[in-house]
């Protein structure tokens, strides 16, 4: 079954700057750090997917990730998954099983570059990207996702090949509802202006298998 194969995806994200002690409150019981950028700042970032053509079948898939140091020290940056809800029972069932993502079934409807993202009726969130104005190049690259469940931290080597990529500073809209995923993104200071945001109008990815890292109770 791996790696999982992504053949078409349609892909809208926005960054923003929190503070890095909020940040690292949330990443703090995974045993990671996140990565410091200056004025004491942390990257945030908001992505919702339109998984078109893919090996756990077609559906959508909201992220919420923050920039972080490898496990090891090493140099570079990795991904955290904080949260990843998603509208599918049986990719929510393999995220979790084979790579312990935290996913959860939630309501995520798609219209362009916007989605409204909910929970057991009770509103997360609504994102809307505007339209980028940049074109910008599309290099197959590989980074280390990295997902905290039930106290295992595992870490995932994850290749994107991206092309239509466009971006541009600002960009997006946020609204945050009354869920608790909402108010923990409420403690990180948002909504707020972002300061970048970014559109992929066809994404092919590869998941490989998880590596356990380690145990956190």
């Amino acid at each position: 079954m791996l790696p999982v194969e992504v053949r078409d995806a349609r892909v809208a994200a926005a960054t923003f700057l929190v503070p890095v002690s909020a940040a690292q409150a949330l990443v703090a019981p995974t045993g990671l750090e996140v990565r410091r950028l200056p004025a004491g700042r942390a990257a945030c970032s908001l992505a919702f997917i339109d998984y078109r053509d893919n090996d756990l079948g077609r559906y959508h898939e909201v992220a919420v990730a923050f920039l972080v140091r490898p496990h090891d020290g090493s140099k570079g940056v990795g991904a955290y998954i904080h949260q990843l809800p998603v509208d599918g029972a049986f990719t929510c069932e393999a995220g979790r099983t084979i790579w312990g993502f935290p996913k959860f079934i939630a309501d995520a409807p798609i219209t362009g570059n916007r989605v409204e993202l909910s929970h057991e009726s009770r509103h997360i969130l609504t994102l809307d990207v505007r339209r980028r104005p940049l074109p910008m190049p599309g290099r197959e690259a590989t980074a280390n996702a990295y997902s905290f469940l039930d106290g295992v931290l595992r870490c995932t080597p994850w290749t994107v090949r991206p092309t239509g990529v466009r971006g541009g500073l600002g960009g997006a809209s946020l609204v945050l509802g009354d869920h608790p995923v909402a108010q923990e993104l409420r403690s990180l200071g948002l909504p707020k202006r972002a300061v970048f945001s970014s559109t992929i109008e066809r994404m092919g990815a590869r998941f490989g298998p998880a590596q356990v890292i380690g145990a956190h109770p």
